[in-house]
């Protein structure tokens, strides 16, 4: 069934784009060819910072790698078989053009932090990249094969990204080449899982949250959803694995091919339940904890994805300059979420709110509401990043029926105590862009710096019951699960450091771990969020007049541009992963820092 659906979005996703399809037989009757044309219109010039800029009107992306030259690609993404294998591909370009200039190809900047404490790194060209006399990039295809989610099923994706434009920067020439032709020929892959259950939901945390937790089980059954609760102890003594980050994915490695698993439920905060530490430093020194080391299980052919394919115990190893050490394809292959409970209290209050949630049919007068919230991220840097951001998502959701609060600083909407009133009314969902921190977010108003901003404490003006939204952040820390005790001395005046830690100690026995904002909404009493995504370190984003090119800005309207009604809240953060990997290329930073807190087999709605 599932290789008939991706014949189908193969045929879909190639015909709609007007491309020119033939399936062939090889002399070996068990490998298939087919092959494809893309064009290129045109392209513009324009000057920036001293350089040329480059545009085609068809590109869907460009070069990502900090002092390297920005040109723009034109990529197509095609899914195939699971486990298929490219056995080769071939390509031919027409009516090449060669133009040279005075000015060279401006370099792609280093990203632009959405923390204002750390300083931009200022824009400047590879010294052995611009004197040399090849052309950049080397090959005008490159071609990406990756196991991954289309439309809910396990398949192949295969990514190719054509380079109209190749330079020769000694010389400040560009080749343009206004067609190319493209064949592909791959051995189908085979079917490796025994058993197919495509709505199974594991639940995984320590033995202690098992009693509350099977309510939750009790209720994903009734719902019929195929759900289980397993233990971690249990996962420990029946697999092996370096450590227990790698136990647990081996244990859903194997649950994937033997019972067809799709969403996975990681219950408890980071002492209790493991997340994977990627080695990947850029703007600071914490490597990023993520969970999509759990959602990437599957190497292309089947096998399990390491993450470390050096062997040397780093994690998807990454910088800015070099690109990927290891062999990382970070497409998700099931659906992934976390709630950090630390107590068996929490379990109760977070089992509470998701199964009323699930129960009770969401009011339109409510559910139907998104508010926006935005400013100026970078002042005086052009547009209203914020705004443009959530603007996008408005035009997004207003096709669905939804109505926008838009509590931006340009409207003087943005102010504490109206984002108070706004959530206490409730809304289906909420979008944040702008600064973030672990204990809350601010931006500023047009052209300003004077950053109006919301805090943690703030939320206990905050009565919304049972009309709870699902939020994203597009910022920085705020969903930082790893936040301490010791940060949060250096975050407040001692006053108010002691009511935290006085409160924090009401409701839980004092460990090394204080809450994030985003996990502080969803855990509330009375209200607050059914669920949060953020990023557990420095975000960064790419924002300019057309919209979000990349970064946090890019999950952000990709998310929503994935929703439709009836949709489960995993789907739809998978799906603005994918879209970053298919369009934006494979950036670790962006992808593994963005978490959902949350049950990914939730029912919107």
């Amino acid at each position: 069934m599932k290789k008939q659906i991706i014949a189908t979005i193969l045929f879909v996703l190639l015909s709609s784009s007007m491309i020119t399809v033939s399936t062939l037989a090889t002399d070996e009757p068990q490998t298939e060819t087919f092959s494809f044309t893309l064009t290129a219109s045109s392209y513009s010039i324009s000057e920036k910072n001293e350089y040329l800029t480059l545009d085609i009107p068809e590109a869907t992306g460009s070069t990502i790698l900090p002092t390297h030259p920005k040109l723009p690609k034109i990529s197509k993404t095609i899914p195939l078989p699971f486990g298929s294998h490219i056995e080769s591909f071939a390509y031919t370009t027409k009516q090449t053009e060669s133009t040279a200039f005075e000015t060279s190809i401006i370099p792609v900047a280093y990203p632009t932090p959405t923390n204002p404490n750390l300083q931009v790194k200022e824009l400047k060209a590879d010294k052995d990249i611009y004197s040399s006399t090849s052309p950049y990039p080397e090959s005008q295809v490159e071609s990406k094969i990756a196991a991954g989610l289309i439309q809910d099923s396990l398949c192949n994706i295969l990514t190719l990204s054509w380079y109209p434009i190749q330079y020769i920067p000694q010389s400040n020439t560009i080749l343009f080449s206004e067609e190319i032709s493209i064949e592909v020929t791959y051995t189908p892959g085979t079917a490796i899982m025994q058993n197919s259950n495509e709505n199974n939901l594991v639940i995984i945390g320590p033995t202690e949250f098992a009693d509350e937790a099977q309510r939750l089980v009790d209720h994903k059954n009734d719902l019929g959803l195929s759900t289980v609760y397993t233990s971690l102890d249990s996962i420990y003594q029946q697999f092996e694995g370096r450590d227990h980050a790698e136990q647990v994915k081996y244990y859903l490695y194997d649950s994937a091919k033997t019972e067809g698993l799709t969403y996975v439920l990681l219950l408890g905060n980071v002492d209790k339940t493991p997340m994977r530490e990627a080695a990947i430093r850029f703007y600071h020194d914490e490597a990023i904890i993520t969970d999509l080391y759990y959602a990437d299980v599957f190497e292309s052919d089947g096998s399990f994805s390491s993450w470390d394919s050096n062997n040397d115990d780093k994690f998807s190893e990454y910088n800015w300059d070099d690109g990927l050490i290891d062999s990382v394809d970070l497409y998700p292959d099931i659906h992934v979420g976390r709630i950090p409970c630390r107590t068996e209290k929490e379990v109760e209050r977070i089992v509470d709110k998701i199964i009323t949630y699930e129960t009770n049919a969401a009011s339109s007068s409510w559910y139907k509401k998104i508010i926006l919230m935005a400013g100026d991220t970078f002042p005086g840097h052009g547009v209203i990043e914020g705004e443009v951001v959530t603007q996008q998502i408005a035009d997004t959701m207003q096709a669905y029926g939804f109505e926008t609060v838009k509590l931006w600083t340009s409207l003087g909407t943005f102010h504490p105590l109206k984002i108070n009133n706004e959530l206490t009314k409730g809304a289906g969902f909420i979008s944040y862009s702008g600064h973030g921190y672990e204990q809350g977010f601010g931006t500023s108003p047009p052209d300003v710096e004077g950053r109006i901003e919301y805090f943690s404490p703030y939320l206990v003006g905050v009565f919304n019951g049972d009309k709870l939204p699902v939020v994203f952040f597009d910022a920085c820390s705020t969903t930082k699960l790893d936040f301490t005790i010791e940060e949060l001395l250096e975050w407040y005046p001692a006053p108010l450091t002691r009511l935290f830690s006085f409160l924090y100690g009401i409701e839980y026995e004092m460990d090394n771990f204080y809450p994030t904002i985003s996990w502080e909404l969803v855990k509330k009493s009375n209200g607050g969020c059914i669920a949060s995504i953020g990023s557990t370190r420095v975000a960064f984003t790419g924002v300019d007049e057309d919209g979000a090119h990349w970064g946090a800005g890019f999950l952000n309207t990709h998310f929503y541009q994935a929703y439709e009604p009836g949709a489960r809240l995993g789907e739809l953060f998978t799906q603005c992963q994918t879209d970053y990997l298919n369009e934006v290329g494979t950036e670790c930073i962006t992808l593994e820092e963005f978490i959902l807190v949350g049950d990914p087999s939730l029912q919107l709605g």
